[in-house]
C-alpha cells in the first residue's frame, strides 16, 4: 500500500530589490565605502537599503549643508567620489552651499536627493520645487530618475559622470514615490561600473605642445610653475615634484594648490595671490614664462587678475577644454591632465637646469601675535599625512600664509571655491573618515563655527580626535576691517555677545582649553595632542585674539587699496 505523497512546498521567488535597494547595491558594486546625509520621510527608503549593507557606512550629519561639506572634503582626501544625501522640499535645497563648492573646486561628488512624487507634481505639495532648474547652475549634471528599470544605470552614470574630467558635483533625483518600488532588472548583463575613483580618464598631451612649452622654458629668463588645486585633482603631486627637482624650475601654489610642493624645498615660492605671500606675488609678477596647472585663475589666485601680464608667457594646462579659452588669454594653450603633461614636460626638459633668479623668502610683515605663533606651531605639529582644514576668510589667509606643509602627503583643505563660513568643521569631519588615524586639524573663527557648531555632536559621536582652533575676535573681524579701514565706516559686527564656548565644548562632549597669549598655548601645546585622559574624543582651543589683529591676506588687501 503506497503512501500519500509528501506536498513540496515550492521555495519563494527571489524578491526583487527596490529602487533604493538597487541604487545601493550599485553604490557597493563601484567601491563606495561612505555616504554623507540627512534623512527625511521620504528619503528613508535609502536609509533602510544601506542599513542591509554594512560596507556602505552611512555617516549621519546635523543638517544637509554640513553633510554636503563633509561629503565634499571626503573625495579631496580619499581620492574617490563623495556622496551625500538629502531629502526633498526644504532639505535638498539645504545642500545647495556645498555643491556649489564643488563645482567651482572641480570636487567629483554624486548627491542623491528625494524628489516630489510624481502623483504630486503641480499640485502645490509641500515645498514643491523643481530640483533639475534649482541645482542646474551648481552642478555639472542633473538626472531624473525616469524609470525604476534605469536605477542601476543612472548610478553608474552620475559616480562616473562626476569623476570624469571636468570632474564636479553631480544629481540624481529620484521621485519620491519611486524608492520602494521594484527593480526588474531582466536578463541582461548589469551596466559597466567604472568605480568610484577620479579621475576615470586622462588626456595625454599634444606632443608639439608639450615641444613648444619647453622651448619657451628654455628661452625665458624667468619661469614659474603655479600649481592649482587641479593638481591634486590629477593625482600630480608626485609628478611635479619629480619636474620641479629634476629641471630645478621653481613652484608657486594656489590657496587649492597648497601641499603639491614641500614648502621647505628651495624651490619652493609657498602660496601666490590673495591668500599668499609678497614674494611668491612678486615673482610671478616678474617672470617671463608662467605654466598654470589645473587653475582656474579667478580673482584671488591670480591676484585680483593682475597676471598674466602682456609681456608673459601664459602655459595654461588643464583637462577642461572650456578653461583653456576663458578670458582669452593667449598663450599656449594645453589640454591634458596635469600628471600626464609634467611627466611629458620632464622628458622633454631632459638636460635642462633652471639658472633663473633663486627663490627669496622674506620676513613676514603681519601681526606676529597669537595667530602667527600658532600657525608656526602647526607648522612643525602637522606629521606627514596630517591635514589642516581652514575656513574662508581669515582663517585661510593665515592658513595660506603662515603655515607651511613640509614634506610627504600633507593637506591644506580650504572653501576656496566660494568663500563658505562654517566649512571647516563639517570638512574636518569628512577628512577625518577619509583618512583614519590621521591628524586632522581645524582653523576657523567664531563667526564660521556658529553656523555650524550642531556638528560638534557629530564629530563626538564618531569619536574623532580631531582639534579646531578657534580665532575668537567675538565679531566678523574681516569684514568690520573692510568696514573701517576701506570704507570708512563703523564695525558691523560689533555687538555681538561673548559665548562660553568652554561650555558649548563640554555640552557637546568636546575636551577644550582657552588661551589669551603665546605663552598660554605653548604651555598648553603637549596636552592638546597628547591628553593626560588618554580618552580619544575631539578638542576645541579657544585662541583669544584682537579684533585689530591684521593677518596676512588682509595686509595685501591694504597694500593693493
Amino acid at each position: 500500500m503506497s503512501r500519500p505523497s509528501t506536498p513540496v512546498t515550492p521555495a519563494p521567488a527571489p524578491t526583487a530589490p527596490t529602487v533604493a535597494e538597487a541604487a545601493v547595491d550599485e553604490l557597493a558594486r563601484a567601491g563606495v565605502r561612505h555616504v554623507f546625509g540627512f534623512p527625511g520621510e521620504t528619503s528613508l527608503p535609502l536609509y533602510v537599503a544601506l542599513q542591509q549593507r554594512p560596507e556602505v557606512d552611512h555617516v549621519l550629519a546635523r543638517c544637509p549643508r554640513c553633510a554636503g561639506y563633509m561629503a565634499e572634503a571626503y573625495a579631496r582626501i580619499s581620492g574617490r567620489v563623495g556622496v551625500c544625501d538629502a531629502p526633498g522640499g526644504i532639505g535638498s535645497p539645504w545642500t545647495t552651499p556645498a555643491l556649489l563648492e564643488a563645482r567651482n573646486s572641480s570636487t567629483p561628488l554624486v548627491f542623491l536627493a528625494s524628489g516630489m512624487a510624481r502623483r504630486k507634481e503641480d499640485r502645490w505639495a509641500t515645498g514643491e520645487v523643481d530640483q533639475q532648474a534649482l541645482f542646474g547652475p551648481v552642478t555639472k549634471k542633473t538626472v531624473r530618475l525616469a524609470g525604476a528599470e534605469r536605477t542601476r544605470e543612472e548610478v553608474a552614470g552620475a559616480l562616473s559622470s562626476a569623476a570624469t574630467p571636468r570632474t564636479g558635483p553631480v544629481l540624481l533625483e529620484f521621485p519620491a514615490d519611486s524608492l520602494d518600488r521594484p527593480v526588474d532588472d531582466g536578463p541582461g548583463p548589469a551596466p559597466a561600473s567604472w568605480g568610484c575613483a577620479y579621475p576615470q580618464v586622462r588626456a595625454h598631451p599634444d606632443p608639439a605642445r608639450v615641444t613648444a612649452v619647453a622651448d619657451a622654458v628654455r628661452d625665458a629668463r624667468r619661469t614659474v610653475v603655479v600649481a592649482g588645486g587641479g593638481v591634486h585633482l590629477s593625482g600630480a603631486v608626485d609628478a611635479l615634484r619629480a619636474l620641479s627637482r629634476e629641471t630645478g624650475l621653481p613652484v608657486a601654489t594656489t590657496l587649492n594648490g597648497k601641499g603639491a610642493v614641500d614648502e621647505d624645498d628651495v624651490r619652493s615660492l609657498g602660496v601666490t595671490g590673495a591668500k599668499g605671500l609678497e614674494a611668491a606675488n612678486r615673482y610671478v609678477h616678474e617672470a617671463d614664462c608662467v605654466i598654470v596647472l589645473g587653475s582656474k585663475l579667478g580673482d584671488k589666485s591670480s591676484d585680483g587678475y593682475s597676471w598674466p601680464e602682456p609681456h608673459q608667457t601664459l602655459v595654461n594646462v588643464s583637462d577642461d577644454a572650456a578653461e583653456l579659452v576663458r578670458g582669452a588669454r593667449g598663450g599656449i594653450v594645453v589640454q591634458s591632465d596635469v600628471r600626464a603633461f609634467c611627466e611629458a614636460l620632464l622628458r622633454e626638459l631632459d638636460g635642462f637646469h633652471y639658472t633663473g633668479p633663486a627663490v627669496h623668502r622674506t620676513e613676514p610683515r603681519w601681526d606676529t601675535g597669537l595667530s602667527d605663533t600658532l600657525c608656526r606651531m602647526l607648522t612643525d605639529a602637522l606629521p606627514e599625512d596630517g591635514i589642516l582644514v581652514a575656513d574662508a576668510s581669515v582663517s585661510s589667509g593665515w592658513a595660506g600664509a603662515a603655515v607651511r606643509l613640509r614634506g610627504g602627503t600633507r593637506r591644506l583643505l580650504t572653501p576656496r571655491g566660494t568663500g563658505s563660513l562654517g566649512y571647516a568643521l563639517p570638512a574636518a569631519i569628512g577628512a577625518s573618515v577619509a583618512r583614519p588615524g590621521a591628524r586632522v586639524v581645524a582653523l576657523g573663527g567664531d563667526g564660521g563655527l556658529s553656523m555650524a557648531m550642531h556638528e560638534m555632536e557629530t564629530a563626538a559621536r564618531l569619536g574623532l580626535p580631531l582639534v579646531y582652533f578657534l580665532l575668537n575676535n567675538e565679531r566678523l573681524g574681516l569684514i568690520d576691517r573692510h568696514a573701517t579701514d576701506l570704507l570708512g565706516g563703523d564695525p558691523v559686527s560689533s555687538s555681538f555677545t561673548s559665548v562660553d564656548w568652554q561650555s558649548v565644548a563640554a555640552s557637546f562632549g568636546w575636551r577644550s582649553h582657552r588661551v589669551t597669549d603665546t605663552d598660554a598655548l605653548k604651555s598648553t601645546w603637549d596636552d592638546i595632542f597628547a591628553p593626560a585622559d588618554g580618552q580619544v574624543r575631539p578638542t576645541l582651543v579657544e585662541c583669544v585674539v584682537p579684533a585689530t589683529e591684521t593677518a596676512p591676506d588682509f595686509l595685501l588687501t591694504l597694500k593693493r587699496n
